[in-house]
């Protein structure tokens, strides 16, 4: 029994020797920190995300009732005729134009306003001879003829004419006098008329549907339908 106990001692000895002399103390550590054999796995911030993704990921919002869409605004194209020299130019072309499928609106703006035609007679050597043109014009029935004042070389105006019918007969007048003439636009300060117009694509104006009672020549411009207000 003595031998069996100091068997045991010596055991107890010999593994607390072991313990603290072999293996090493036990330091103690936080309990929120438990180190690893093996390397720690760190949580990385996450990568910002372009923001092309972030729209696609966004809900879609509900469409603008007013807007209209780009895939609709591609079928129209748009236009600005004019420039008219009176409103009731612009409204003949507006009522001509206008129906289920175009839109049409009247717009003005100061320029010059185009008067009409001018129709006078050249070539005049001197002022005598514009005098005697003058005269027989006339008493040929022109009875609005005159010299142009202040003119660099001599003409006779035969007048100015909205319609191009009508001054086409002052120039057969003229010609038949044996006299060269010619026809210009006569402008003045004031305001003009345009018409800006949307209409499909595809369709095409007349030339008939541009044509007033004043047969003046009419500029049609591309406009931008995104921009024009209808």
């Amino acid at each position: 029994m003595r031998n069996f106990c100091l068997t045991l001692l010596l055991l107890n000895i010999l593994a607390f020797a072991y313990q603290h002399w072999i293996l090493g103390p036990d330091n103690r550590v936080a309990a929120d920190y438990i180190d690893q054999d093996y390397q720690r796995l760190m949580l990385a911030a996450p990568a910002p995300t372009p923001a092309a993704e972030l729209l696609s990921l966004r809900a879609p919002l509900d469409p603008d009732p007013l807007a209209v869409p780009e895939s609709a605004l591609l079928a129209y194209r748009c236009l600005r005729i004019g420039p008219f020299p009176q409103a009731a130019d612009a409204e003949q072309i507006r009522a001509v134009l206008e129906g289920p499928d175009v839109v049409a609106r009247r717009v003005s703006q100061e320029g010059q306003v185009w008067v009409g035609h001018w129709v006078q007679v050249t070539g005049q050597p001197d002022r005598a001879s514009a005098e005697a043109a003058r005269d027989a014009l006339n008493a040929a029935g022109l009875p609005d003829a005159y010299i142009v004042p202040g003119a660099a070389d001599f003409r006779v105006s035969l007048g100015v004419f909205r319609s191009l019918s009508s001054s086409r007969n002052s120039v057969n007048i003229a010609t038949r006098l044996g006299f060269s003439t010619r026809i210009t636009d006569r402008y003045q300060p004031g305001t003009t008329f345009w018409l800006l117009i949307r209409l499909p694509a595809a369709r095409e104006l007349g030339p008939g549907e541009l044509r007033s009672d004043s047969d003046q020549i009419l500029r049609v411009e591309t406009l931008d339908c995104a921009q024009a207000e209808f």
